[in-house]
């Protein structure tokens, strides 16, 4: 996760009729290591005519690449959303209460999905007859947050040499909290390295990251670490 924030938007085209939407803030952070169990968000109507949004909350997880794997997302059952569908007009906010209610006790940093779909409006037609009014949808994925304050770090799993002079480095978070990586290099047998593949997001309790990068040879666990650049 970027600078603790991870949003994707991703618009689709298809007609002249635009409006837009923007949620405030872009991760919605839960602080459950100080007894907290909701958040606040804010969707702003930001141009264009009436909008409906219908927002729901999935599981977040991430490849060996700290890439979101999009195509097997699963609809969590640990949130309410309240409302979880609105209704915006022109220069609106409305603010949305994103509850934890998971039976768990939650013991580590975790994050989901916060999936913000725009679905189409029926608009009356000369006649009486019924046309959708919405051609252009927007869709934003967004962030919610579960923060237990507790420290990260990453534990050296293995690594190998992929050829032509790149090597591979696995590592796993076996802490509680998460470990960032902005702005992050890695140490390599005492030489610094900024520039190393699998930055994108951060790396969440239990789960493996990927480093691919050049050095001429594999490294070992005494060799391997993580610091500023």
């Amino acid at each position: 996760m970027l600078k603790k924030i991870f949003l994707l938007v991703f618009c689709c085209f298809a007609g002249p009729v635009l409006a837009a939407f923007a949620i405030e803030p872009a991760i919605a952070a839960i602080q459950v290591g100080m007894g907290e169990n909701m958040a606040w968000l804010e969707l702003a109507h930001t141009g264009g005519g009436p909008m409906a949004i219908e927002m729901t909350v999935y599981e977040r997880e991430l490849d060996l690449d700290g890439e979101l794997k999009r195509d097997s997302l699963v609809k969590s059952k640990d949130f309410m959303l309240y409302p979880s569908e609105i209704i915006l007009y022109q220069g609106e906010r409305v603010r949305v209460q994103v509850i934890y209610n998971g039976k768990q006790r939650v013991t580590a940093d975790k994050a989901y999905i916060l999936f913000s779909k725009e679905i189409p409006l029926p608009v009356a037609e000369e006649g009486g007859g019924v046309r959708v009014g919405v051609n252009t949808l927007m869709n934003y994925m967004s962030v919610v947050s579960l923060e237990t304050g507790k420290p990260g770090k990453l534990t050296f799993v293995s690594s190998k040499s992929l050829g032509g002079g790149d090597i591979e480095v696995i590592v796993e978070n076996k802490s509680g909290g998460r470990v960032r990586l902005d702005g992050a290099a890695i140490i390599a047998g005492g030489r610094k390295i900024a520039n190393f593949t699998g930055k994108k997001n951060s790396v969440m309790p239990g789960q493996k990251r990927r480093f691919t990068f050049k050095f001429d040879r594999p490294l070992t666990a005494k060799e391997f670490g993580l610091g500023a650049p």
